[in-house]
């Protein structure tokens, strides 16, 4: 699973590594935007930056191919992602001891609830969607459980991260 702080590196990685550069913990919180421009400019792998953004700038001659079977960067694969148990979207109602991840406040506090945002701000829920689910395995879960997220704007980027984890 992607690292947005240094202990997240740690954590990954271990005695592997010599020095960590801590930099605090990533403001977006997702990874960024990989726009290939070896040839005709594509978009690889979605991150922060809005797609209709890019798209004025390079005036509509671009394409997004995040999920090509031609795979020519790390994020592109579902593994990168996955926090090591399995991952369901789009989920109304988990199952009996499954976490269920929230972007908007519920009625009722089950300990079972893990929110992204309580407000349902996708901005705020992309960088709290990593250590979220760190801290979800950390307590022991076996299953996640998501609710649907809108598909707009960085909800687009986290819908994507989400949908590789869940290909555990």
């Amino acid at each position: 699973m992607s690292s947005v702080q240094a202990s997240d590196v740690l954590e990954e990685f271990g005695s592997k590594i010599k020095y960590i550069l801590n930099g605090g913990r990533s403001r977006i919180g997702v990874e960024s935007t990989i726009i290939c421009l070896l040839n005709k400019p594509v978009i690889l792998r979605l991150g922060a930056l809005d797609v209709k953004k890019i798209k004025n700038l390079l005036e509509n001659k671009i394409s997004i191919k995040i999920n090509s079977k031609n795979k020519v960067v790390p994020g592109q694969f579902p593994l990168h992602y996955s926090p090591g148990i399995p991952l369901r979207m789009n989920i109304k109602k988990p199952k009996k001891n499954e976490a269920f991840v929230l972007i908007k406040k519920r009625k009722g506090n089950a300990k079972s609830y893990y929110y992204l945002s309580k407000k349902n701000d996708l901005n705020q829920s992309a960088k709290n969607l990593y250590p979220l689910l760190r801290k979800i395995k950390k307590d022991g879960y076996k299953m996640i459980a998501v609710e649907k997220i809108q598909n707009k704007g960085i909800g687009k980027t986290i819908n994507d991260r989400l949908t590789r984890a869940s290909k555990f």
